[in-house]
């Protein structure tokens, strides 16, 4: 499994990257996210991508659904927290600068970092 969540205090939302990030895989965590929202209320993410992720499928239609616009909605901010080398990639496939919410890239390390930015 590519992708693993956890719900913290604060409404946080810890995503775990791994492996090759697929869309069932992401679906079905954006479906606990939502639910989590629902019940308590708007959260921030903070996404670790760990060593061992390798890319995102390819081929497969990433658009954008319901629960997309409903996060877009509801989520405060992103931290993503991972090898530099897919900073880029990662900020374009979270469309930063085109959601409603402020999106940053931590460097491997800075975990600690991106939960202070995020309680900001």
């Amino acid at each position: 499994m590519a992708l693993a969540v956890e719900f913290e205090e604060n409404n946080l939302v810890i995503v775990h990257v791994s492996g090759v990030l697929v869309r069932t895989e992401a679906d079905a965590i954006k479906k606990q996210v939502v639910a989590f929202i629902k019940r308590h209320g708007r959260a921030k993410v903070l996404i670790l991508i760990d060593e061992g992720f390798l890319n995102i499928a390819t081929f497969v239609n990433w658009d954008d659904d319901e629960d997309d616009e409903f996060l877009q909605q509801h989520v405060d901010g992103v931290a993503l927290v991972g090898d530099l080398k897919w900073r880029d990639s990662a900020l374009l496939f979270l469309l930063h600068g085109f959601v409603p919410f402020s999106i940053e890239f931590f460097k491997t390390g800075q975990e600690a970092f991106a939960r202070a930015w995020l309680s900001c």
